[in-house]
C-alpha cells in the first residue's frame, strides 16, 4: 500500500515524520508486534488461521457446496459476515448469486423473504457463524433456518447440509457433534472482527470462487512487510495520521472509493475502526462514500461545511475499461468522445481531492497494487494491522467492545432471559 496526504497545513507530514520517533508511539507499535498476546486476542497476527491442513479443510468443504448446492446461506453478524460479503461482492465468480446472508438483523420481512427464495431452489447449504454461539441475531436466524431444513430434508439430510464455525467447547459445538453438522474451528485468539482470513471468512469467499489461497499469500506478505518496515510503513503512517487529525478537531473519517464494488469492503471497514476505537469517550466516527455518485449527495457538506471532516481515499485499480463511442447526436458530450471511462474516473478522483484539500480537508490517500485475490488479502490485513496501532495511539485497547454489551443486556433482560 502507498501512503499520502494532502492537505492545507503542510507541516502535517512533519508531525507524522516526527511521532515515529516518539516514544509514547514506538511503545504502541512494540507492543503491538511482540509476541505476548493482548488481550488473549492477536492471533490475526500468525499464520496458523490458514495454515495447510485449515485450507485443505475449507477446500473440501466450498468443493462440496459448489458442486451440490445450488443455495448457501451464510448466517452471521458483524466480524463474522462482513469480511467475507466484501470481498463476494467485489471477487467472486457466479456462484456468487447463489450466496445469500441472515443473521445480522431481526427483521422478520427479511427472513421471511429468504425462506419464500429456499422454496426455489433445490440444494441449500447453511453456514452459521458464531464465535460464542450467545449473539440474539444469527442465534434466531439460525433456529428457524435449521427448523426449514429439518421439516424439508428430514434431520440427518439437513445435518449434511449445515455447517458451523464456533469455538471448540461451545454449545454451538455440542450442537454439531450430536447432530452431525460439519463443524469448522473459530480460533479463539482472534476476535470476529479480525476473522477475515481465518475459517470464519475463508470458507464462504471459498464457496463464491475466490481463489483464497492467493489472498492468504496477501496476507502473509502483508504480515511480514509490517514486521520488517515497522514504524516506517505504510499502515503506521496512516495510523499516526489519524491520531494527529483527531487532535486537530478531526473527528470524522470517511472512507472513499470510486467503485461501487468496495461498498460493503466500506461497511467491513466501519465495523473495524468503529467498534475498536470507540472507547473512554475517544474514537473518529467512521464514515463511508462511493464517488463520483455520492459526491451529488453530500459533496456540497463536504466542501463547505464543518471542518470536523477527513477523507481516506481507497483506490484498488483494475483493468476495466470502456471507451465512450462517437455519435452522430448533438448532446454537448463530443469532448469525451474516445476517452477510456477508467481514467475519466482516476480524473474525477483527482479532482475531488485536489478541491476538498484545497478547502481544508485533510485528504490521505491509499493504493493498493490491485483488485485480485491477493491484494485484497493486503488490504485486509493493512487495515487491521493499522487499526490495532491506532486503537493503541488512543490508549484503548483494540481487540474488546464492552460498550455494545450494554444494548444485549438491556435486550435480554426485556426477552426473558435467564440470570439477567
Amino acid at each position: 500500500m502507498r501512503f499520502s496526504l494532502a492537505y492545507q497545513d503542510a507541516s502535517l507530514n512533519d508531525e507524522i515524520a516526527a511521532l515515529k520517533e516518539d516514544t509514547d508511539c514506538l511503545s504502541a507499535l512494540k507492543l503491538l508486534i511482540s509476541p505476548e498476546s493482548f488481550a488473549g486476542l492477536k492471533g490475526w497476527m500468525g499464520k496458523a488461521s490458514f495454515s495447510a491442513p485449515v485450507m485443505d479443510e475449507i477446500h473440501s468443504i466450498s468443493d462440496r457446496i459448489r458442486s451440490d448446492g445450488d443455495l448457501f446461506v451464510l448466517v452471521g453478524v458483524g466480524g463474522s459476515n462482513q469480511a467475507a460479503q466484501a470481498a463476494i461482492d467485489a471477487l467472486g465468480d457466479g456462484f456468487r448469486h447463489n450466496v445469500r446472508y441472515a443473521g445480522n438483523g431481526l427483521s422478520p420481512r427479511a427472513l421471511s423473504r429468504l425462506l419464500e427464495e429456499l422454496d426455489g431452489r433445490n440444494e441449500i447449504y447453511v453456514n452459521v457463524i458464531a464465535k460464542n454461539f450467545a449473539t440474539l441475531e444469527p442465534g434466531s436466524h439460525f433456529r428457524v433456518l435449521r427448523s426449514y431444513l429439518e421439516k424439508r430434508y428430514g434431520k440427518a439430510d439437513a445435518g449434511r447440509r449445515i455447517i458451523a464455525t464456533g469455538t471448540i467447547g461451545s454449545s454451538l459445538e455440542r450442537i454439531s457433534r450430536e447432530n452431525g453438522y460439519t463443524f469448522l474451528a473459530f480460533p479463539e485468539d482472534i476476535g470476529g472482527r479480525y476473522s477475515a482470513h481465518s475459517a470464519v471468512g475463508l470458507l464462504p469467499m471459498a464457496v463464491a470462487g475466490i481463489d483464497v489461497d492467493r489472498l492468504v499469500e496477501g496476507v502473509s506478505d502483508q504480515m511480514d512487510e509490517e514486521v520488517r518496515h515497522g514504524i516506517d510503513s505504510a499502515a503506521a503512517s496512516y495510523a499516526i495520521a489519524r491520531r494527529l487529525l483527531y487532535e486537530k478537531g478531526f473527528c470524522i473519517e470517511q472512507l472513499v472509493s470510486e467503485e461501487p464494488s468496495l461498498r460493503l469492503f466500506g461497511r467491513w471497514w466501519r465495523q473495524m475502526y468503529g467498534e475498536s476505537g470507540g472507547k473512554d469517550g475517544l474514537g473518529i466516527y467512521p464514515a463511508t462514500s462511493i464517488y463520483t455518485e455520492d459526491l451529488h449527495s453530500i459533496g456540497q457538506l463536504v466542501q463547505e461545511g464543518a471542518r470536523n471532516l477527513f477523507e481516506t481515499f481507497l483506490s484498488m485499480p483494475d483493468d476495466s475499461s470502456l471507451i465512450i463511442p462517437a455519435s452522430s447526436y448533438a448532446d454537448g458530450f463530443e469532448y469525451i468522445e474516445g476517452k477510456d471511462l477508467a481514467e475519466m474516473n482516476r480524473i474525477a478522483i483527482d479532482a475531488t481531492i485536489g478541491a476538498h484539500s484545497s478547502a481544508g480537508v485533510p485528504c490521505i490517500r491509499l493504493d493498493a497494487d490491485g483488485c485480485d485475490a491477493y491484494s485484497w488479502g493486503r488490504v485486509f490485513y493493512f487495515f487491521e494491522f493499522s487499526c490495532a496501532l491506532s486503537c493503541l495511539l488512543f490508549g484503548v485497547n483494540p481487540f474488546d467492545q464492552n460498550g455494545v454489551e450494554e444494548y444485549k443486556r438491556r435486550m435480554f433482560k426485556a426477552l426473558g432471559q435467564n440470570g439477567v
